[in-house]
């Protein structure tokens, strides 16, 4: 496989992922709602056009990674797996084998995280656009970071791969980018509880995963600290959904509030948590939100 390979793949997957967000806009399906009683009160889930193109893409998007990860060398055992300790080359029984799907392909899902996120992203927020152009800018937006996104987790699939610290840093940016403009949206919307705090608790656990997958710990394990931080963040927007807060206030805490988690996450799974990395993030969030408080609205 060359790199080749993988932008022919990435490129037909954003052309699919942006034909599906334009059909959004003009296809028009009856909804079916569904009536149920939850936490002592009622509640409606209805199916839409934009429940099914959820849906739909977030799978497009999956087998999208997937065929970036495949397409890298690694995948095939083509390329020597390194080890910390020696830094010399290494090849393993699974690489040995050249067969697709050996060595680190088993978590190959691992990667799936912050391109379905994107397209969840992407679903709920481009029909809030006020004007075509605003719409138009928000799709070619969601396309570049699409590729981005994909470029960079074909450069952090081998961490010894050149390119790899700058491809992460990429990552990191491009994650804590969706999860702000997600915290700032969803909020200012003030839908319900209900939908709101489980909109965020699944894009929050898909953007926990991509930030927490290169800890090299077991897949389960970072899977595990992923889904308790989505919980987190949907507790959390449960509760100040109860709070008279500018939306851009709500959206600037939810986004701490994120960072924080995640990175205790990723020090507990580095076996790193400490008392000196508790005071730490203390003292960024009582600085970060001392200028929310200030400077926000």
């Amino acid at each position: 496989m060359t790199v080749a390979d993988y932008r022919d793949r990435v490129s037909v997957l954003i052309w699919v992922v942006l034909m599906g967000l334009a059909a959004q806009r003009f296809l028009t399906l009856p909804g079916r709602s569904f009536v149920t009683e939850l936490f002592g009160s009622p509640v409606t889930l209805t199916i839409t056009a934009n429940t099914l193109i959820s849906a739909l893409l977030a799978g497009l998007v999956a087998s999208g990674a997937e065929a970036v990860v495949r397409a890298h060398p690694r995948s095939y055992g083509l390329a020597p797996i390194r080890t910390r300790s020696s830094g010399a080359p290494r090849i393993s029984r699974l690489a040995r084998t050249g067969e697709p799907g050996s060595g680190m392909v088993a978590r190959h899902w691992m990667f799936w995280g912050l391109p379905i996120a994107l397209a969840l992203v992407a679903v709920f927020l481009l029909p809030l656009a006020p004007t075509l152009l605003y719409w138009i800018m928000g799709l070619a937006a969601t396309g570049v970071a699409l590729g981005l996104a994909m470029a960079g987790i074909y450069y952090t699939i081998d961490p010894f791969q050149t390119g790899y610290r700058r491809a992460r840093l990429g990552l990191n940016a491009l994650t804590y980018a969706v999860a702000l403009v997600l915290f700032l949206v969803v909020y200012r919307t003030r839908v319900r509880s209900i939908i709101s705090a489980t909109e965020i608790m699944l894009v929050a656990a898909l953007l926990a995963l991509e930030l927490l997958r290169g800890s090299e710990r077991p897949t389960a394990l970072v899977a595990l600290y992923a889904g308790i931080a989505g919980l987190v963040m949907g507790q959390a927007t449960w509760a100040l959904n109860y709070w008279r807060l500018n939306g851009l206030t709500g959206g600037l805490v939810l986004l701490v509030l994120f960072y924080n988690v995640v990175g205790l996450s990723q020090n507990a799974l580095q076996r790193r948590l400490t008392r000196r990395v508790l005071i730490e993030y203390s003292l960024l969030t009582i600085a970060a939100l001392a200028l929310i408080w200030e400077f926000a609205p």
